[in-house]
Protein backbone atom coordinates (compact mmCIF):
# COMPACT_ATOMS: atom_id res chain seq x y z
CA UNK A 1 0.00 0.00 0.00
CA UNK A 2 2.75 2.05 0.74
CA UNK A 3 3.57 3.36 -3.27
CA UNK A 4 -0.11 4.36 -3.30
CA UNK A 5 0.38 6.35 -0.15
CA UNK A 6 3.54 7.94 -1.32
CA UNK A 7 2.54 8.95 -5.49
CA UNK A 8 0.36 11.85 -4.31
CA UNK A 9 2.58 12.86 -1.44
CA UNK A 10 5.51 13.26 -3.71
CA UNK A 11 4.05 15.00 -6.39
CA UNK A 12 2.28 16.83 -3.82
CA UNK A 13 5.92 18.10 -2.94
CA UNK A 14 6.93 18.55 -6.45
CA UNK A 15 4.54 21.20 -7.24
CA UNK A 16 4.94 22.91 -3.89
CA UNK A 17 8.70 22.94 -4.64
CA UNK A 18 7.98 24.39 -8.41
CA UNK A 19 5.47 26.81 -6.53
CA UNK A 20 8.47 28.28 -4.29
CA UNK A 21 11.20 28.47 -7.21
CA UNK A 22 8.23 30.20 -9.67
CA UNK A 23 7.90 32.76 -6.21
CA UNK A 24 11.38 33.31 -5.72
CA UNK A 25 12.05 34.07 -9.06
CA UNK A 26 9.21 36.58 -9.59
CA UNK A 27 10.26 38.47 -6.38
CA UNK A 28 13.87 38.31 -7.40
CA UNK A 29 13.13 39.91 -10.93
CA UNK A 30 11.28 43.07 -11.74
CA UNK A 31 8.35 42.49 -14.24
CA UNK A 32 9.72 38.75 -15.12
CA UNK A 33 12.94 40.90 -16.45
CA UNK A 34 16.17 39.41 -15.08
CA UNK A 35 18.59 41.99 -13.55
CA UNK A 36 22.72 41.75 -13.80
CA UNK A 37 24.52 40.76 -10.77
CA UNK A 38 28.20 41.13 -11.40
CA UNK A 39 30.31 44.30 -10.57
CA UNK A 40 28.28 47.18 -11.83
CA UNK A 41 31.18 49.12 -14.11
CA UNK A 42 31.05 50.85 -17.67
CA UNK A 43 33.55 47.92 -18.75
CA UNK A 44 30.60 44.94 -18.36
CA UNK A 45 27.56 47.65 -19.26
CA UNK A 46 28.89 47.69 -22.31
CA UNK A 47 29.96 44.20 -22.67
CA UNK A 48 27.60 42.43 -21.05
CA UNK A 49 23.32 42.37 -22.68
CA UNK A 50 21.07 44.18 -19.93
CA UNK A 51 17.78 45.21 -20.27
CA UNK A 52 17.49 48.65 -20.88
CA UNK A 53 16.21 49.40 -17.54
CA UNK A 54 18.78 47.63 -15.55
CA UNK A 55 19.67 49.12 -12.31
CA UNK A 56 23.14 48.77 -13.28
CA UNK A 57 23.06 51.08 -16.19
CA UNK A 58 21.05 53.25 -14.55
CA UNK A 59 23.24 53.32 -11.21
CA UNK A 60 26.19 54.39 -13.75
CA UNK A 61 24.06 57.36 -15.38
CA UNK A 62 22.82 59.11 -12.55
CA UNK A 63 26.34 58.67 -11.15
CA UNK A 64 28.59 59.49 -13.99
CA UNK A 65 26.78 60.76 -16.55
CA UNK A 66 23.37 62.99 -15.35
CA UNK A 67 24.79 66.48 -14.18
CA UNK A 68 21.65 67.83 -12.25
CA UNK A 69 20.02 71.41 -13.87
CA UNK A 70 22.06 74.71 -13.10
CA UNK A 71 20.61 76.77 -10.04
CA UNK A 72 23.11 79.68 -11.93
CA UNK A 73 21.72 82.36 -14.03
CA UNK A 74 21.57 81.88 -17.68
CA UNK A 75 24.84 82.75 -19.21
CA UNK A 76 23.78 83.32 -23.26
CA UNK A 77 26.00 84.83 -25.62
CA UNK A 78 22.85 86.44 -27.41
CA UNK A 79 20.51 87.00 -24.79
CA UNK A 80 18.58 89.16 -26.75
CA UNK A 81 17.53 86.09 -28.95
CA UNK A 82 14.03 85.26 -28.12
CA UNK A 83 13.85 81.76 -29.71
CA UNK A 84 16.74 80.68 -31.77
CA UNK A 85 14.98 77.69 -33.25
CA UNK A 86 15.00 77.02 -36.57
CA UNK A 87 10.99 76.55 -36.45
CA UNK A 88 10.75 73.32 -34.96
CA UNK A 89 10.20 74.38 -31.57
CA UNK A 90 7.17 77.24 -32.69
CA UNK A 91 5.68 74.25 -34.60
CA UNK A 92 5.92 72.46 -31.65
CA UNK A 93 4.36 74.87 -29.72
CA UNK A 94 1.48 75.51 -31.84
CA UNK A 95 0.86 71.55 -31.66
CA UNK A 96 1.38 71.91 -27.70
CA UNK A 97 -1.17 75.23 -27.69
CA UNK A 98 1.90 76.95 -25.71
CA UNK A 99 1.85 74.34 -23.35
CA UNK A 100 3.73 75.22 -19.66
CA UNK A 101 5.92 73.03 -17.75
CA UNK A 102 6.36 70.49 -19.79
CA UNK A 103 9.77 68.31 -19.98
CA UNK A 104 11.77 68.28 -23.37
CA UNK A 105 14.83 66.18 -24.76
CA UNK A 106 16.94 67.65 -26.76
CA UNK A 107 19.58 65.83 -28.56
CA UNK A 108 22.13 66.78 -29.83
CA UNK A 109 22.19 70.07 -28.12
CA UNK A 110 25.08 71.40 -29.77
CA UNK A 111 26.09 74.74 -27.02
CA UNK A 112 22.45 74.86 -25.28
CA UNK A 113 21.66 77.92 -27.41
CA UNK A 114 22.66 78.17 -31.01
CA UNK A 115 19.24 77.10 -32.89
CA UNK A 116 18.20 75.23 -29.66
CA UNK A 117 14.80 73.83 -30.04
CA UNK A 118 14.01 73.69 -26.22
CA UNK A 119 15.57 77.38 -24.80
CA UNK A 120 12.65 79.20 -25.31
CA UNK A 121 10.01 76.63 -23.63
CA UNK A 122 12.72 76.96 -20.63
CA UNK A 123 13.02 80.58 -20.56
CA UNK A 124 9.60 81.95 -21.03
CA UNK A 125 7.13 78.47 -20.70
CA UNK A 126 8.72 76.91 -17.92
CA UNK A 127 9.42 73.86 -19.14
CA UNK A 128 12.80 71.38 -18.22
CA UNK A 129 14.26 68.68 -19.25
CA UNK A 130 17.08 66.53 -20.52
CA UNK A 131 19.63 68.13 -22.76
CA UNK A 132 22.43 65.26 -24.42
CA UNK A 133 25.31 66.15 -26.45
CA UNK A 134 28.30 63.99 -27.53
CA UNK A 135 30.92 66.07 -28.65
CA UNK A 136 33.04 66.92 -25.35
CA UNK A 137 33.87 70.19 -26.41
CA UNK A 138 30.25 71.03 -27.50
CA UNK A 139 29.26 69.93 -23.89
CA UNK A 140 31.38 72.13 -21.97
CA UNK A 141 29.93 75.26 -23.81
CA UNK A 142 26.51 73.71 -22.92
CA UNK A 143 27.22 73.46 -18.77
CA UNK A 144 28.80 76.83 -19.43
CA UNK A 145 24.98 78.46 -20.56
CA UNK A 146 23.80 76.93 -17.09
CA UNK A 147 20.63 75.78 -18.84
CA UNK A 148 18.13 74.61 -15.81
CA UNK A 149 18.02 71.09 -17.47
CA UNK A 150 19.70 67.71 -16.85
CA UNK A 151 22.90 67.83 -19.01
CA UNK A 152 24.00 64.71 -20.33
CA UNK A 153 27.89 64.17 -22.29
CA UNK A 154 26.74 60.76 -24.10
CA UNK A 155 25.54 60.21 -27.29
CA UNK A 156 22.23 58.06 -28.22
CA UNK A 157 23.32 54.25 -28.80
CA UNK A 158 21.97 52.99 -31.74
CA UNK A 159 21.53 49.88 -30.17
CA UNK A 160 19.06 48.82 -27.01
CA UNK A 161 22.46 48.30 -25.38
CA UNK A 162 25.03 50.71 -24.18
CA UNK A 163 28.40 51.02 -26.36
CA UNK A 164 31.38 53.11 -27.12
CA UNK A 165 32.08 54.66 -30.06
CA UNK A 166 34.55 56.30 -32.20
CA UNK A 167 33.05 60.26 -32.48
CA UNK A 168 34.03 62.57 -35.45
CA UNK A 169 33.77 66.26 -33.73
CA UNK A 170 32.58 69.10 -36.34
CA UNK A 171 31.01 71.43 -34.24
CA UNK A 172 27.26 71.48 -35.23
CA UNK A 173 27.86 68.31 -38.07
CA UNK A 174 30.08 66.19 -35.38
CA UNK A 175 28.31 62.35 -35.12
CA UNK A 176 29.04 58.70 -34.57
CA UNK A 177 32.03 57.72 -37.01
CA UNK A 178 30.74 55.74 -39.98
CA UNK A 179 33.93 53.97 -40.08
CA UNK A 180 35.18 53.02 -36.51
CA UNK A 181 38.35 51.68 -37.12
CA UNK A 182 39.58 53.95 -39.96
CA UNK A 183 38.64 57.01 -37.63
CA UNK A 184 39.58 55.70 -34.58
CA UNK A 185 42.99 57.70 -34.16
CA UNK A 186 41.82 60.43 -36.77
CA UNK A 187 42.93 63.91 -35.31
CA UNK A 188 39.40 65.01 -34.15
CA UNK A 189 37.67 62.05 -33.33
CA UNK A 190 37.21 60.70 -29.67
CA UNK A 191 35.56 57.89 -27.57
CA UNK A 192 32.39 58.88 -26.50
CA UNK A 193 30.10 56.81 -24.27
CA UNK A 194 26.36 56.22 -25.92
CA UNK A 195 23.58 55.14 -24.08
CA UNK A 196 19.71 54.17 -24.83
CA UNK A 197 17.20 57.11 -25.14
CA UNK A 198 15.23 54.76 -22.70
CA UNK A 199 17.78 53.78 -20.38
CA UNK A 200 18.81 57.89 -19.84
CA UNK A 201 14.77 58.53 -19.26
CA UNK A 202 14.56 55.96 -16.96
CA UNK A 203 17.11 56.81 -14.99
CA UNK A 204 15.48 60.01 -14.58
CA UNK A 205 12.30 58.48 -13.51
CA UNK A 206 10.71 59.43 -16.81
CA UNK A 207 8.07 57.94 -19.02
CA UNK A 208 5.96 61.10 -20.08
CA UNK A 209 7.92 63.57 -22.43
CA UNK A 210 6.01 66.14 -24.18
CA UNK A 211 8.75 67.11 -27.10
CA UNK A 212 11.81 65.30 -28.35
CA UNK A 213 14.48 66.95 -30.35
CA UNK A 214 16.38 64.60 -32.30
CA UNK A 215 19.38 65.90 -34.81
CA UNK A 216 22.48 63.71 -34.55
CA UNK A 217 23.59 63.75 -38.30
CA UNK A 218 22.44 60.52 -39.16
CA UNK A 219 21.27 57.99 -36.86
CA UNK A 220 17.81 59.17 -36.05
CA UNK A 221 16.43 56.26 -37.31
CA UNK A 222 18.57 54.02 -35.71
CA UNK A 223 17.70 55.87 -31.99
CA UNK A 224 13.64 55.73 -33.21
CA UNK A 225 13.91 52.10 -33.38
CA UNK A 226 15.68 51.50 -29.94
CA UNK A 227 12.46 52.95 -28.19
CA UNK A 228 9.97 50.49 -26.43
CA UNK A 229 7.31 52.60 -27.51
CA UNK A 230 4.48 50.70 -24.93
CA UNK A 231 6.69 51.86 -22.04
CA UNK A 232 7.27 55.77 -22.82
CA UNK A 233 4.65 58.21 -24.57
CA UNK A 234 6.03 60.80 -26.48
CA UNK A 235 3.77 63.55 -27.35
CA UNK A 236 5.86 65.07 -30.07
CA UNK A 237 8.94 65.33 -31.82
CA UNK A 238 10.97 66.93 -34.39
CA UNK A 239 13.42 64.68 -36.37
CA UNK A 240 16.13 65.70 -38.78
CA UNK A 241 16.20 63.98 -41.85
CA UNK A 242 18.77 64.85 -44.23
CA UNK A 243 21.80 62.67 -43.05
CA UNK A 244 19.63 59.75 -42.63
CA UNK A 245 21.06 57.12 -44.64
CA UNK A 246 17.55 55.14 -44.80
CA UNK A 247 15.94 58.33 -46.22
CA UNK A 248 13.26 61.06 -44.93
CA UNK A 249 10.73 58.18 -46.28
CA UNK A 250 11.64 55.38 -43.98
CA UNK A 251 11.18 57.54 -40.59
CA UNK A 252 8.08 58.83 -41.62
CA UNK A 253 7.00 55.42 -42.50
CA UNK A 254 8.31 53.87 -39.15
CA UNK A 255 7.05 56.53 -36.89
CA UNK A 256 3.23 56.60 -39.22
CA UNK A 257 3.88 52.78 -37.39
CA UNK A 258 4.31 54.07 -33.93
CA UNK A 259 0.87 56.29 -33.98
CA UNK A 260 2.68 59.38 -35.37
CA UNK A 261 1.39 62.05 -37.82
CA UNK A 262 3.17 64.15 -39.60
CA UNK A 263 2.11 67.89 -39.28
CA UNK A 264 4.77 69.53 -41.25
CA UNK A 265 8.19 69.57 -42.61
CA UNK A 266 10.26 72.48 -41.56
CA UNK A 267 13.22 73.34 -44.05
CA UNK A 268 15.53 75.97 -44.40
CA UNK A 269 17.13 77.13 -47.61
CA UNK A 270 20.92 76.47 -46.30
CA UNK A 271 20.40 73.30 -44.38
CA UNK A 272 19.81 74.98 -41.18
CA UNK A 273 17.09 72.27 -40.59
CA UNK A 274 15.32 69.63 -42.47
CA UNK A 275 12.97 68.32 -39.81
CA UNK A 276 9.92 66.14 -39.67
CA UNK A 277 7.34 67.91 -37.19
CA UNK A 278 5.62 64.38 -35.56
CA UNK A 279 2.45 64.70 -33.34
CA UNK A 280 1.04 61.16 -31.42
CA UNK A 281 -2.54 61.07 -32.89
Amino acid sequence: MSPVVKRPVVLFMGVCFACVILIYYQSSHSQGKPHYEGVCNAENVNSVIMEQDDPCILSLLRSQYLHPPSKNTLSLEAPEVTNPSMGQAQSILEILKNKENGFFVECGALDGELRSNTLYMERNLGWDGVLIEADPKNFVKVQEKNRRAWTVPACLSTSTSPKTVVFKQAFNQGRISQNQLDDQNRAGSVQVQCFPIYSILAALNRTVVDYFSLDIEGDELAVLKTIPWNNVRIQTLSVEFIHDKEGKDQIKEYMTQQGYEVVKEVTDPNWLANDFIFNKI
